[in-house]
């Protein structure tokens, strides 16, 4: 890790310390509240990676990969707001040449939701996936074939508490009958794969943050006069697994910056947050499913984030292709 980043990992784990440790279960039953969505702007972190001439921070990749990573650690569904608005919404607006709506994001002037899943010019009545932000006017829509448009549909509230992700109340999307197509297939595919390196680092964020619950919990919970990390089949599972952790993060730090490491990073990341995420849950036995314990989140949350930013097919697809150098897995 250099020493910009290394910099920028304590910076922001001070400012997660001071604005989200604090309400991080707050922000599991209520949302995040207005005033951290203010922070986050003031701190930069929204257009983090732009260049300056277009509102931007700079940030070089790791920079961004480590406000990520530490943001995950301590509030996935904060980790997946920065993700989206910076890995996603702004790229995509950046492609398509849309300058006046990038600065209204950066500012906080408006807020883009984001559907990931099929929401295409149909009538009053098609129904998209999930979208994230509510209170969103316009939505960033990942079609059916793979284009990406801007969509007017209007979000309607859910009454029930979404499965993951719940510091973003998550909307549903109806469609409108209309939808601005900004990007091509070919286009918004080099996004997603260029995005990676970043969504693997709020996969392993995410991970990091509940295995160090469950180390400190196994070291003072004990059951017939010993802590749980005296028993083999704890303190070896939790061993590898931080074993794993830390040479994924040497990976996600380290010197290499090309597309296709992102990619295997990120196929393996998120299969290992389901992983560490779940045993972690494991091992703290029936507390583990108290919100007040605060791990149960990074399951759910693993597993909601494999659904939208890990696309099985499209994916290993574009994976396989670039191992082979030429067309591949489409039987």
């Amino acid at each position: 890790m250099n020493e910009q980043t290394e910099m920028m990992m304590q910076t922001i784990k001070q400012f997660a310390d001071e604005s989200i440790a604090d309400i991080a279960l707050k922000i599991e039953r209520e949302g995040i509240p207005d005033d951290l969505y203010q922070k986050i702007i003031q701190q930069g972190l929204i257009g983090a990676t732009l260049p300056p001439e277009m509102g931007g921070a700079g940030l070089e990749r790791s920079s961004y990969d480590a406000i990520l990573f530490q943001l995950a650690k301590a509030s996935p569904s904060v980790a997946f707001h920065v993700f989206m608005n910076n890995s996603i919404i702004l790229r995509f607006l950046e492609k398509a040449g849309k300058k006046d709506e990038i600065s209204d994001v950066i500012s906080g002037k408006e807020r883009y939701g984001f559907a990931p899943g099929p929401m295409m010019e149909g009538g009053e009545d098609d129904e998209g996936y999930l979208i994230i932000e509510p209170n969103s006017k316009n939505l960033i829509v990942d079609g059916n074939d793979g284009s990406i448009f801007i969509s007017n549909a209007k979000p309607e509230l859910l009454n029930k508490k979404p499965l993951g992700l719940r510091g973003l109340r998550t909307d549903i999307a109806k469609g409108t009958g209309s939808g601005q197509k900004i990007l091509s297939m070919n286009d918004s595919e080099l996004i997603w794969e260029e995005g990676s390196w970043h969504a693997a680092a709020v996969f392993l964020g995410l991970a990091e943050g509940a295995l160090d619950k469950a180390i400190e919990y196994t070291k003072v919970r004990k059951t017939f006069n010993y802590s749980l990390k005296d028993y083999e089949p704890v303190a070896f599972r939790l061993s590898e697994l931080k074993s794993e952790m830390e040479i994924l993060k040497n990976t996600l730090f380290g010197d290499k910056e090309d597309t296709l490491t992102g990619m295997m990073l990120k196929t393996i990341s998120s299969e290992f947050a389901r992983r560490a995420t779940k045993y972690a849950l494991q091992f703290h036995g029936g507390y583990g499913y108290l919100e007040d314990f605060g791990v149960e989140k990074f399951y759910r949350d693993a597993v909601a984030l494999n659904s939208i930013m890990f696309r099985p097919v499209r994916d290993k697809r574009s994976l396989a292709s670039k191992i082979y150098q030429e067309k591949s897995g489409f039987l």
